[in-house]
Order: C-alpha cells, then structure tokens, then sequence
C-alpha cells in the first residue's frame, strides 16, 4: 500500500510539473509544441489512472489508519493542486481558443470576400481626334 502511494504521489508531481509548462507555451502559441505538450500531458494522466485503479482496488476504505497517514494525505494534497491548477488554467485556455477561432473565422470571411472580389477589366477609351 505503502509502495502504491508513493508512486501515485510521484505521478501526481510530475502532472503538476508538466502543467507548470503550459503557461509559456500558451505565450508562445506554438501549435508543434503544445501538440508534444498535450501528448505527454495524457501519457502521464494515463499512468497515474492506471495506478489509481489499482491504488482504489486494495485501499481499505474503513481504515483511518491509511486515511490519516502522511502520504496519503499528501496525495490528497496534490489532488487538490492538479484541480485547483485545472481551475485557473481551463477559463485561459477556452478564451485562447475562443480568440483563435474568431482569428480563423476573420481569415475565412476574408478569403470569401477576396474570392468574391472581381475587378472590372480595364477598357481603353479610344477617343477620335477630330480635324479642327
């Protein structure tokens, strides 16, 4: 039990250590990198579900022994980080997305309304000169 808390401890550090990331690459609005970011971030995420489930399938819920022992509650701790984190990461991520998808709306209508744009061809007036 001992061994499965310090590892999910451990997990649960490294997600908020690479969560830690995502300011700057927000700043930098670099789609590459935040691709690479988000692949990781899932890896991580995947890690540390599968080790809860196993941490949740031998965790004796009546003990308070293990409720009340320190890593247990450091893992909580670092639970209530990662949502906290979540929190004040969510509302920037939704209004960058919300000003990219107004960018990638401006580009749409402009390349309409260049498509649509004809200039008239240009006629050369032909004017008589006249004997006088």
């Amino acid at each position: 039990m001992e061994t499965c808390l310090k590892k999910s401890i451990e997990q649960y550090k490294q997600i908020i250590e690479h969560a830690g990331q995502l300011d700057q690459l927000l700043l930098k609005s670099d789609p590459e990198k935040l691709h690479r970011y988000t692949e990781r971030l899932q890896e991580l995420q995947d890690e540390a579900g599968l080790n809860d489930r196993i941490f949740l399938e031998i965790f004796p819920h009546t003990s308070t022994y293990w409720q009340n022992h320190p890593l247990f509650l450091e893992r909580t701790r670092l639970l209530e980080k990662i949502v906290e984190l979540n929190h004040l990461l969510l509302p920037r991520i939704r209004g960058m997305m919300a000003v990219t998808a107004n960018e990638i709306t401006q580009i749409k209508s402009g390349r309409v309304a260049v498509s649509g744009y004809h200039q008239a061809p240009v006629k050369h007036k032909q004017f008589a000169r006249g004997v006088g």
